[in-house]
């Protein structure tokens, strides 16, 4: 049972995973932690993280607290069904800071300490992110293209929990974000000095998100975010291979490669993660699948039956956050295509704004889905005077965001063109803060990023009717040109 239950499990056959395993667990005799430990913890760990992805989490936690209450099973051994535990806390209840508290714990059990402060660990966050960036870039091709694999146990579940820390404390917010980056360069050192982990090419596509969002160096996001692919497919397992496409496709390659080139790999990521257990970054690559083509122009019908299907999937993963986030976009899509009586409230078929509890994630994903319909319906003021929240920001960020966050400043920066128009009183003001997005995406087209060309075309639209209203037929040729552009 044992060997078929493994066997069940390295296929995502977890419905099966759960049977043998329970099956092997009730042939054990009373005595099992004293005659038979290996064998027992390793039943009860496949069992734990099997009931975790079908769901069942009280099943779960009956066998997570036996292996747990266990003082002769070593902190090693219960890696596993900690890991259970923690996911769970985690991606299905959203308990980002008790997740993180305990996985600091068993990290440090494991020999693996972390500074004690925020105001210490953000003085060697800042450190550590420029050294280790520093390191990767100094370090030739040809040896990370021959780094040896690691097989020591303890440096795999060091490495394992390290890249569970990194996740959630960047989901957590800005209180834990020195873990977030800690986590990452700990990761990428681990790499460097010891050799291929299963999560090192995830960590290197991280590193290159920090190096957008702390020198915003595209060139080196890019380098970074190309040596993790190529990192990946040197893996024997692919266990971090859905969380390494997740991170270049959403944060790194928005700057430098095509976004309709993105559905192919996002699908690649989410069926690897569903295929080794990964389910949370299977459902996020599923729904960046999801915003992609709708950024790409794919019409707005198939996208909605395409909300449906990945919806029903995420509620019988219990992925909550994953789907709330794209209940809103799924909601938007109803009220585009005329099938909601709402325009700018989500509030029909797929999900009612007022009953949402929110998160960052799903908080920053209201915010984008909110300022589409604002600019597409005409309630540009409402677009215009939108509250930013505190946690929205590290996802709406030009640079170091996820790819939305160009839909959200185009619309944006159409409302408040639109404003300077109506209010002429604070005509300068809107102009003013138009102004600055367009700024920023003529800078990132400067870059030859490949995905703003008709945003910056129809702004610079905007900005000759208001400023050049005598030179009427230039600005009709400057809409022309936008319009040409954005069709391509």
């Amino acid at each position: 049972n044992l060997m078929a239950a493994e066997k069940a499990r390295d296929i995502s056959a977890f419905d099966n995973c759960s049977n043998h395993a329970s099956k092997g667990i009730s042939m054990l005799p009373s005595d099992k932690w004293d005659s038979h430990p290996e064998m027992a913890v390793k039943l009860y760990s496949l069992a734990a993280e099997a009931e975790r992805f079908l769901g069942r989490h009280s099943q779960m936690d009956i066998y997570c607290r036996e292996v747990l209450v266990q003082k002769s099973i070593s902190i090693l051994q219960k890696k596993d069904v900690y890991l259970a535990k923690l996911d769970r806390m985690a991606n299905a209840e959203l308990r980002y800071d008790d997740a993180i508290r305990l996985c600091l714990t068993v990290l440090k059990e494991l020999g693996c300490r972390f500074p004690g402060g925020r105001v210490m660990g953000l003085m060697k966050a800042v450190v550590s992110v420029h050294m280790t960036v520093k390191m990767v870039k100094q370090t030739p091709t040809e040896v990370l293209d021959s780094l040896p694999v690691v097989t020591d146990p303890s440096k795999l579940a060091i490495m394992t929990l390290l890249s569970r820390l990194g996740d959630w404390s960047y989901l957590a917010g800005e209180k834990f974000a020195y873990l977030a980056v800690l986590a990452v360069t700990n990761m990428v050192q681990k790499t460097l000095s010891n050799g291929l982990f299963d999560w090192s090419a995830k960590s290197l596509a991280a590193l290159g998100y920090l190096s957008l969002v702390a020198f915003s160096d595209i060139d080196t996001a890019h380098y970074f975010g190309e040596r993790a692919l190529q990192m990946q497919e040197r893996c024997e397992s692919e266990a971090g291979k859905a969380r390494t496409i997740y991170i270049v496709h959403t944060f790194l390659f928005q700057h430098v490669k095509p976004m309709q080139s993105f559905s192919k790999p996002l699908i690649e990521g989410y069926q690897s993660g569903m295929r080794t257990g990964d389910k949370d970054f299977a459902m996020w690559c599923l729904f960046f699948n999801i915003v992609t083509l709708y950024m790409g122009g794919k019409p707005l019908k198939f996208i909605e039956e395409q909300c449906q299907a990945s919806i029903s999937q995420m509620d019988e993963l219990k992925e909550e956050e994953q789907a709330s986030c794209l209940r809103m976009f799924w909601q938007l899509f109803f009220n585009l295509m005329g099938s909601s009586n709402s325009t700018i409230e989500l509030c029909g078929e797929a999900i009612n704004e007022q009953e949402v509890v929110f998160t960052d994630a799903s908080h920053a994903a209201f915010v984008v889905v909110k300022i589409i319909a604002s600019s597409l319906s005409g309630r540009y003021e409402l677009g215009a005077h939108l509250n930013i929240e505190k946690g929205d920001k590290q996802y709406l960020m030009i640079k170091g965001g996820i790819n939305p966050a160009f839909m959200f400043w185009f619309h944006r920066s159409l409302c408040l063109y639109a404003m300077a128009r109506k209010n002429k009183k604070k005509r300068r003001h809107y102009m003013a803060q138009a102004k600055l997005i367009r700024k920023e995406f003529t800078k990132s087209l400067k870059n030859k990023n490949p995905n703003v060309l008709h945003y910056v075309i129809l702004l610079k639209a905007e900005q000759a009717a208001l400023k050049r209203k005598r030179d009427q037929e230039n600005v009709r040729k400057l809409y022309n040109d936008a319009i040409t552009t954005a069709a391509r």
